[in-house]
C-alpha cells in the first residue's frame, strides 16, 4: 500500500485547521511552492480533490474530510505515543513526533510483524541493512532504547513493542483513510482482515465473507488463524481489523468484547464409534479411551480438564493428543476411536455428512461464549462495518435453524 508523506498529512491538517495554506505552510516550516505541491500530490495519491482553495481560504470537500478525520486519528496516535514513551522512559525523544516519517513507521511495523529485520526486510522489499537503518534512525529521534540482542537475534524492548503498537495504529488509519476515500465514490475493494479462532473459522467467518462478496465482489479478506495469543497481539498491533471466535473473561483495558452466543462443548466421535448411538453414556466410559485434545490456556481445554477430573481414576492424560488444528482433529477422530470436546458450529459440515457423531454425553460446566473483539477506539471502514453485520446475520440464522430442528443452542440470555 502507498502512504501519504507524513509531513503532507501534517501540512493538510493545518491547512483545514487555520482555513489558510499560507498559514498552515508557515507552521509546518515549507515554502508556500511547496506547500501547494504537497497537496497536489496528496490528492494524487488518494485519487481525489481535498481542497478547493480560493484567494486566500481553502475548503475541504467530502473526500478531504474523510482523509482528515483518519489523518488527525493517527497523528494524535503518533503524539501521544510519544508523550508516554517520554513520560515512561525519560526519553529525550522531545518533539519527535514531528520528525517521524511513513518509513519509520514501516519498518517498527514491518519488525513487529515479521519479529526480526531478515523478515521486515523481505515484506518492504528492502535491503536488511536498509531496514535497519531506519529503524535504528527511528530509534535515535525517539530517544530510547527499542531493541535488545537476545543470542544472535535481535527483539523489541517493552518500549520498543509499545512504540510498534502505535505505529502499526496510526498506519493503520491512513490505508482506511484511501479505502473510505474509495468507498465514498462507491468503490468497495478495501481489505477486511479477520482473526479468526476455530470456534469461527469453519462456519460463521466464511458464510459471512460470502454473504458479503454477493454485493461486493471486489471486496479483498484475509483470514489470520493462529493461538488466541498471537491473534490478539495482531489485533493490538493493527495487523487485523477484529478478532471472532471464543471470548475470554479477562481482556486488557484497549480491548472490547461483543458477545454473540453461548454454546456448549459436545463429546464427538467418529462415525461407527462403539458409544455412538449409545442411550446414556457414562463418564466412566468416556475415560476408557483416548482423546484429542485443545491447547493449554484455551476454554475448550479448561472444560475438557474440569471434565477429565469427574473421571474415576482422575484425569486421563497418557495418550493423549493436543492441537488446535481442526483439520487435523477431525482425521484423527475419523480414523480411530479417540474423542474430542467439540461445539456443533465448528462441525456443521461434517456431521451433515456422517463423518463424525455426537454422543449422549451432557458435558457439565457454563456456557461458553462467541463473539467479536475489537480496539475500544476502533472505527470500522463501510466494508469493515458490512462484515460485522454479515456475522451477526450468519449467527441470527443459525439460531433460527437451530430453533427450528430442536437443537437451539441456548441464547445469550438463557439461565446458565
Amino acid at each position: 500500500m502507498d502512504y501519504p508523506n507524513l509531513r503532507h498529512i501534517r501540512l493538510f491538517c493545518a491547512c483545514l485547521r487555520t482555513g489558510s495554506l499560507t498559514q498552515a505552510a508557515d507552521i509546518v516550516g515549507v515554502t508556500q511552492p511547496a506547500a501547494s505541491q504537497a497537496i497536489s500530490r496528496l490528492e494524487e495519491l488518494f485519487g481525489t480533490k481535498l481542497l478547493e482553495r480560493g484567494p486566500g481560504h481553502a475548503m475541504v470537500t467530502p473526500e478531504g474530510r474523510v482523509v482528515q478525520t483518519r489523518s488527525l486519528r493517527a497523528l494524535d496516535l503518533i503524539r501521544t505515543g510519544c508523550q508516554k514513551l517520554q513520560a515512561d522512559s525519560g526519553s529525550r525523544g522531545s518533539g519527535a513526533d514531528a520528525r517521524l516519517t511513513i518509513s519509520h513507521l514501516r519498518a517498527l511495523q514491518a519488525f513487529a510483524q515479521t519479529g526480526g529485520f531478515p523478515g521486515a526486510a523481505r515484506i518492504l522489499e528492502q535491503s536488511g541493512a536498509a531496514v535497519q537503518r531506519t529503524a535504528r534512525n527511528a530509534e535515535a529521534i525517539l530517544g530510547a532504547n527499542l531493541f535488545e540482542a537476545d543470542g544472535r537475534a535481535t527483539r523489541f524492548t517493552s518500549a520498543g513493542r509499545a512504540v510498534a503498537r502505535w505505529a502499526g495504529l496510526s498506519l493503520k488509519e491512513l490505508g482506511n483513510a484511501t479505502e473510505e476515500v474509495q468507498e465514498l465514490r462507491g468503490k468497495f475493494d478495501g481489505l477486511v482482515s479477520i482473526g479468526a479462532l476455530p470456534m469461527a473459522r469453519t462456519t460463521i467467518v466464511p458464510d459471512a465473507i460470502a454473504s458479503l462478496a454477493l454485493t461486493h465482489p471486489l471486496a479483498r479478506f484475509e483470514i489470520l488463524e493462529g493461538s488466541y495469543e498471537q491473534l490478539l497481539s495482531d489485533l493490538e498491533m493493527g495487523h487485523i481489523d477484529f478478532l471472532i471466535g471464543a471470548l475470554r473473561s479477562r481482556l486488557t483495558p484497549s480491548l472490547i468484547q461483543e458477545p454473540l452466543f453461548d454454546f456448549r462443548l459436545a463429546v464427538v466421535a467418529g462415525a461407527g464409534h462403539p458409544l455412538s448411538g449409545k442411550a446414556d453414556v457414562s463418564a466412566t466410559e468416556l475415560a476408557s479411551y483416548p482423546w484429542v485434545v485443545a491447547r493449554k490456556g484455551t476454554p475448550n481445554r479448561r472444560t475438557f480438564d474440569a471434565l477429565a477430573a469427574t473421571f474415576p481414576d482422575g484425569p486421563q492424560t497418557q495418550g493423549t493428543v493436543e492441537t488446535g488444528s481442526l483439520t487435523a482433529l477431525r482425521g484423527i477422530l475419523m480414523q480411530t476411536d479417540r474423542l474430542a470436546l467439540l461445539s456443533r458450529h465448528q462441525l456443521r459440515h461434517e456431521l451433515k455428512a456422517g463423518f463424525l457423531t455426537l454422543l449422549n454425553y451432557e458435558v457439565p460446566g457454563k456456557p461458553l461464549s462467541v463473539g467479536i473483539t475489537t480496539r475500544r477506539n476502533w472505527q470500522s471502514t463501510a466494508l469493515q462495518a458490512e462484515y460485522l453485520a454479515a456475522i451477526r446475520r450468519v449467527v441470527a440464522t443459525e439460531d433460527t435453524v437451530s430453533a427450528a430442528d430442536g437443537s437451539r443452542l441456548p441464547s445469550l440470555n438463557a439461565a446458565e
